[in-house]
Order: structure tokens, then sequence, then C-alpha cells
């Protein structure tokens, strides 16, 4: 078995034990991983949602599950929602889980729908079972008449938000439908929020507005993702003041052009016997000027097709998506497609990733939707390698290191250097701005720092007395070579009051244990470990053996920081979040 395979397993039982799981679960996860090519379910969506089922159980009001694009997350829900919940108690027969997609998109909804509501298959009793899930839009969530009735209706338990970006501010009705009615009246509802790009709530949980659990989605090693694509050198930087088509003003007219890029792309496309160009453009006009300025020039090469809402276009979003799947998949033609404002979030292109050949992204300004456009779509479990991809580099290198590591997301140079790239915010409603505003900060009563061959001793253990054995043996564990050669990101220690950062699993470029082991009696035990919820203890743990290149440090062994009482100071800051979760000030 390889690494992964044997840390998949090893995660897997560790999470069934800590959820004190029963066998049928245990029958489950063995059939559906069995049946992987049938299920569409695989090992790491099976401990995604294995870790938030535990979040649930340990009485988590607020969640955000943050995994990567196109890399399972629906399976993970599906799973979650029909096996591990029910199993442990946390839904009984009759009662349900809602699903609300926050964009307004009909496809995307339909398809939610044909994913999430179809029956699932219990290997114990050997019937299928009608799932757990409804899904409603978000504007019908708000007019049925009320949240409130339809929680009731379908005696709903929990709620999973998908793609928390629309409709997440002060301006919004979600404020006043969940939080201030919903919450009001059933105080014991539960939220999950569902994204790549979640970065909403994560302001929530970092300013301290209210308490969040966040789970890390695994990867699979067969994934395929930004991360990936820039170390591959696939991301083209785009030109500055770069437009698909360009337009200059001749004797009081407007002349239209092709930029020369875009010519190059699409030869590139021409060079392949079949397969798929992507080009975004900002308005109908443009693009339709496009699609003529093409099709004069490659018409008998390949096939220019505009997608959006207006009537000047081929085909609305959703039925131009199945036309070019069919166009390339049985006809085995070349097609431009032109899109206007459309292929967001949760749009899969499905088998058609294997016949990209380009995609040119122009939106830099918005983290989020310049990360989640057509980069976005291009992610996942295919093996196409061969495809250019003209984008943001600096933004698309941003959102990579949150990839890796979600806590940069409260890291001020991180911030302070997409803004400088005229980056002016992360979502719809979490925008950059300049000030000053009140903050968490907890203080740091005292620090220990333990080596390897300390922490084995009699006395080693006397100092890490306020853990437990169990937790004692898993804190050496993590400085084995099973653990650390795999991805450990999202581990946690479980052990109450104690907080664990493991140098493991982070990457060498951003690896917050090495970045905080130089803290102090003046630091902020609250930024070291990205917690404001109560811990007395963080361990910073650097687990990789001295002579290690991944260890830059040259130290094995722990930290131990003990936090003082939390108070409140003055922080400058740079982001202002119209949050559902906080106030609508400057966070």
């Amino acid at each position: 078995m390889t690494a992964y395979q044997n840390f998949w397993d090893a995660e897997i039982e560790t999470l069934i034990q800590q959820l004190d799981a029963p066998q049928s679960l245990q029958d489950n996860i063995v059939d559906t991983l069995h049946n992987s090519r049938r299920t569409g379910i695989f090992p790491n969506q099976i401990i995604n949602a294995l870790r938030i089922g535990l979040s649930v159980k340990e009485g988590h009001q607020n969640m955000a599950f943050v995994a990567s694009m196109q890399s399972g997350k629906s399976g993970t829900i599906y799973f979650l929602c029909n096996y591990v919940l029910p199993a442990i108690g946390i839904i009984k027969e009759y009662e349900s889980i809602l699903f609300v997609t926050s964009m307004r998109d009909t496809d995307l909804y339909e398809q939610n729908c044909r994913v999430l509501q179809q029956e699932y298959y219990d290997c114990v009793t050997r019937e299928m079972k009608p799932s757990t899930l409804k899904v409603m839009k978000m504007s019908d969530f708000f007019n049925h008449p009320n949240p409130h009735k339809v929680v009731n209706e379908y005696d709903v338990q929990l709620i999973v938000r998908d793609e928390d970006q629309y409709g997440s501010g002060m301006e919004s009705s979600f404020e006043s439908a969940f939080f201030s009615e919903l919450r009001y009246r059933m105080p014991d509802i539960k939220l999950l929020a569902v994204s790549a790009t979640p970065y909403d709530i994560l302001d929530a949980q970092f300013t301290g507005a209210t308490d969040v659990d966040v789970i890390v989605g695994v990867r699979s090693p067969e994934y395929y993702g930004i991360s990936e694509m820039l170390e591959d050198g696939i991301i083209e930087d785009i030109p500055d003041g770069f437009r698909p088509v360009q337009v200059q003003e001749v004797k009081g007219e407007e002349v239209y052009s092709v930029h020369p890029k875009t010519e190059e792309y699409v030869r590139h496309l021409n060079t392949f016997e079949n397969g798929l160009g992507i080009i975004r453009e900002s308005n109908t006009t443009r693009a339709t000027e496009l699609r003529r300025l093409l099709k004069k020039k490659y018409n008998n090469q390949c096939s220019i097709i505009v997608i959006g809402s207006d009537v000047t276009c081929d085909y609305s979003i959703n039925e131009g998506i199945k036309e070019i799947s069919d166009l390339i998949l049985k006809r085995g033609q070349r097609v431009v497609l032109i899109i206007v404002q459309a292929l967001t979030a949760g749009k899969d292109l499905g088998m058609i990733k294997e016949k990209v050949r380009f995609g040119i992204e122009p939106r830099d300004k918005q983290l989020a939707n310049g990360a989640q456009g057509i980069t976005g779509r291009f992610c996942g479990y295919h093996r196409n390698r061969d495809f250019k991809l003209m984008a943001s580099k600096a933004l698309l290198e941003h959102y990579a290191l949150f990839e890796q590591d979600w806590e940069i997301f409260a890291d001020d140079e991180w911030r302070n250097q997409l803004f400088n790239s005229n980056v002016k915010g992360l979502s719809t409603h979490t925008k950059f701005v300049k000030g000053q505003s009140e903050g968490a900060f907890t203080p740091i009563e005292h620090i220990e720092t333990l080596g390897y061959n300390q922490l084995i001793t009699e006395a080693g253990r006397e100092t890490l007395s306020f853990i437990d054995d169990s937790a004692y043996h898993r804190l050496l564990d993590y400085f084995e070579s099973t653990f650390y050669d795999v991805s450990t990101k999202g581990t946690r220690f479980k052990q109450k009051g104690v907080t664990v950062r493991i140098a493991s699993g982070y990457n060498e470029t951003s690896n917050r244990v090495y970045r905080n082991w130089n803290c102090n009696l003046e630091s902020d035990f609250g930024n070291i470990f990205f917690k404001k919820n109560p811990y007395q203890f963080g361990i910073l743990i650097s687990n990789y053996p001295v002579d290690d290149e991944r260890n830059t440090l040259g130290f094995t062994g722990i930290k131990i920081i003990q936090s003082g009482k939390k108070e409140w100071r003055n922080q400058e800051t740079n982001v202002q979040n119209n949050s559902m979760y906080g106030n609508n000030e400057a966070a």
C-alpha cells in the first residue's frame, strides 16, 4: 500500500473511534470505498465527512468546511448527511438536512438536486433509502413563506450553505432570516458553510465576531488544482491593460480588433484534433464583436459560441454548456466558448476537462471570483496537462497560498500584497480598506520548549501533565515518518483546552510552526494559533527530524505556550466585512 493509502486508512480508523461510530457506519464506509467508481465517493471525501461529523457531534453551532475547488465537496456532504450523521444519532428518521444553494443559478440547483437528493444504498440492510438532504434555492428559503416554516415542515436539524458568497452581507436578507429570526426561535439549529473561498465566515472566526469551527478538506494526490498549475508553469500572467478584444476610435467610430494574445491561444486550440478554449468578456457587445472577428478568421477551423443572458448570445449559460459538450465529445470539434459573466463556482465541466486547450480569465479585482472562474472550472480529477491559461498570476499565487494554508487569510503581509496588487477584496462582501478597528488579543503567560529526547522522558511527561495519556501518545506519534510523510493538514489533537500546530501540516513557504517559533510574551496567542476560542495551552510541534530538509528550524520537539485572559485592543486592519456573522463596520 502507498503512504497515502496507509494515511487514509489510519485517519478513517481514528475518526471512527473518536466518533464512537457503530459497526454499521464502518460497513457502509468499506462498501462505499469498494465501489468508488460507482458511488463517486473516495477516501478523502470519507475523511472530510467524518471530520465534519465530529465537529457536529462536539456541538459546534457555526462550521466552515474549506475544500479546494472541484475536489468533491458535494460527495462529502452526501456521505456526511446520509451515512455519518444518521449513524451517530444526529439525524433520526424523518428528520432532514437543508442544503441551501446561495447562487441563483438554476442549472447548479438542478445539479445539486440530482447529486444530493438521490437515494443511497445501505449495505447493512441491503436496501435503498431516501436521502436526508432537501435542496432549496436561497430565494425559496426566504419565501416559503419564511425560513422558520421551512425548518419546521422538513424537521431540519442542520442547514448546509453552499458557496458562502451570495447574500452574506448585512444588506441581504440572510442576516435577518437566519440569525435574527431562525436562530432566535430555534437556538440549537446548526449552520455549515461549504466553499473553497468562505472568506466571510473565516473573517468572523478571525475577528471573534462569532465562534466558528473550521474543518479543512483533505486533498487526494490525484487532484489537480491551482497550486499544481502554477508549479507546472501552465499559467501565464495577464499583460497590462489586456482585453480579449481591443477597441480604438477611428474617425469617430469604434473599431474592434482581436488582441494578439487571444489569437495565439486560439491558434493553440487549432493544433489539436478537438477541444475547448474559453474566453471571458465583460459585456455582450464586446463578446459578440469578438465572435464576429474570430469567425471571420477561423470559421473553417473551429466553432465560435457566445453564452450569456442576452438574446444576442448563441445560447443561455446552461444550454451552451450542453451544446459544447455535444460538439466536442460526440462530434470531435474544436470550440471557442466566449462567456459573458458566467461559468463560476459550482459549474462542473465534467469530461470536457480532458479536452480543455486554453482559458483566458481577465478578472483580477476580487480573489474569490478571480480564482473560482475559468481557472477554478479547470481544477479537479483529470489527466489533462496540455493546456494554456492566462489569468492574474499574482491573484492565483495568493489563492494557492490560501489553498495550502487557510489560516494565511489572517496574515497582514498576505493581505497587504493582495491589496498592493490592486485586488479590491476577498469576496463580494469582504473588502479591503485601511484603518483601525477593535480586535481580540490574548496575552501569553508562559513559554517552554522541549526537544524530542526530553519529550519522551518522565520529566517531559510531567511538563505535559495538562494532557491525558491518550493525547500524549498521539503527540509522540506525530514524530513518526508514517505521520509526517503524508498529508497531515487538518489533523485534530482532540484534547480539551489545547490547540496545536504541526509542522508537517504546512508547506515549506508558509510553515506556521516555524514562522511563529520565535514568539515571546509580547505576542498574541490568538494570532499564533488563529484561535479566538478560550484555549489554555497551545503547542507548536516541529515533528520533522533535524536532518530533514523540510525542518528549516534545525530543531525537533515542541514549544508549549500558555495563554492568559483574552482582552480587546485596537489593531490595524485592512479588511471590511459586511458580514452576516459580525457587524457592518470595519473588522
